[in-house]
């Protein structure tokens, strides 16, 4: 059904109604965001945010407001207890700047721009250890927040290659790539994947600067328990990218000649289950009627997400 007539029949209506109404909107506190991980052999890295009202502005002393640059973050594993390091962009050099971005995931121009802040252990005393819990602290805005993640060990896919998507006659260049998984004989394996493409652009820059999680980038292993399987994912996208091949024809497709690194982990269930919510909530926004899914989270007293990484890589040349 054509939904536009009932939108300028809405406009229309409302535009007849002379009486003002004034909608009093409820504020509420904001709460503190967490997206920290910890993975096989890496230090923990955490980013704080808090949330905003749905009217704040949005521009970049906006966006510089969500971010929160003063906290105390404590990871423990049980043996050890670490107060971790802050690292700020405002205090970085270009080349550091250029790493932080890898290590984060965000764009080098918002670090450029604003004072973003992270968490991490710049001894590398507490490394992710496979089979290991990490309980994280978080002291903020006023705020305990407290989680707990635990590092699976990790499995590597059986096999990795590149298969043309066959979505327009004649193209011999776009594709997805496809993974192999023996699941182990134990209910209850969630996984992410992630990518990174490593070869040149047309200017001489690295393709990815970090790990780009696909939406829906995680799946668990209910019904397929024991199995080995097939499954494919397209190319993800970091969010509001201004690259050419994430605005044209080439958005979500890998591409002949591509190098990709894959990073596929073994996550928990509750983990899975954030990132899932979370891809929910984020596609049923492309419709103006669709209700959001409510995103689950692993963070007591917060929002956001506290997941450990049993991580694998792989590397394919897509040809």
């Amino acid at each position: 059904m054509n939904r536009l007539p009932i939108l300028l029949l809405l406009v229309v209506l409302l535009a007849a109604c002379e009486k003002e109404i004034t909608v009093d909107l409820p504020i509420t506190p904001s709460k503190v965001v967490v997206e920290g991980n910890i993975e096989t052999g890496q230090p923990p890295i955490v980013l704080l945010t808090r949330t905003q009202s749905y009217f704040a502005p949005t521009s970049l002393s906006g966006i510089a407001d969500i971010y929160i640059t003063d906290a105390t973050v404590i990871v423990s594993d049980g043996i050890s207890t670490d107060t971790l390091d802050k690292v700020c962009s405002d205090q970085l050099a270009e080349e550091q700047l250029i790493a932080a971005s890898e290590a984060t995931g965000i764009s080098i121009d918002l670090l450029r721009n604003i004072t973003i802040c992270a968490w991490t252990d710049l001894q590398n005393e507490m490394l992710g250890a496979e089979g290991r819990t990490y309980n994280l602290t978080v002291l903020a805005d006023g705020y305990t927040v407290t989680s707990s993640t635990k590092v699976p060990v990790g499995i590597a896919l059986d096999s990795l290659w590149f298969k043309l998507a066959d979505q327009r006659p004649g193209d011999d260049t776009l594709g997805f790539l496809w993974a192999t998984l023996a699941d182990p004989d134990t209910a209850g394996n969630a996984y992410r994947w992630m990518a990174k493409r490593i070869n040149q652009d047309a200017n001489g820059d690295q393709k990815d600067g970090s790990f780009v999680a696909p939406l829906f980038s995680t799946f668990e292993d209910r019904y397929a328990n024991g199995l080995t399987f097939d499954f494919a994912y397209n190319r993800g996208a970091v969010a509001y990218s201004g690259a050419d091949d994430d605005n044209n024809e080439e958005a979500g497709y890998f591409k002949a000649g591509d190098t990709v690194v894959v990073k596929f982990s073994s996550i928990g269930l509750r983990e899975h289950k954030f990132y899932e919510s979370f891809s929910n909530n984020v596609s049923s926004q492309g419709d103006l009627f669709s209700n959001p899914a409510n995103v689950i989270s692993n963070i007591t007293g917060g929002l956001g997400v506290w997941v450990g990484y049993g991580a694998r890589l792989d590397t394919l040349v897509c040809q």
